[in-house]
């Protein structure tokens, strides 16, 4: 799935506030191996996932369903990696 630049850059600040959220410490636990494990720069790993993030809301607007945080950590979890099409 192509995302757009502009979205990506949309969804960077709310992948920060996730950071600072003791409910999504996924998110700070992804960012941190990426830019350890991985050696990705911030931006880049923050781009990364916020493209998870896009993916997941897509999969949440056109199947009319919920926010799946499921869905969302398993698309972390497989960075840097990104499925080629949204589910």
């Amino acid at each position: 799935m192509e995302i757009p630049e502009e979205m990506i850059e949309t969804l960077v600040p709310a992948v920060r506030e996730q950071l600072e959220s003791p409910d999504t410490a996924y998110v700070k636990n992804c960012l941190e191996r990426l830019t350890g494990r991985e050696k990705l720069g911030e931006q880049e790993a923050l781009e990364l996932m916020a493209q998870a993030l896009a993916i997941t809301i897509n999969a949440m607007v056109v199947g009319g369903r919920s926010f799946d945080s499921g869905k969302y950590k398993a698309l972390l979890k497989d960075l840097p990696a990104l499925p080629d099409e949204a589910p």
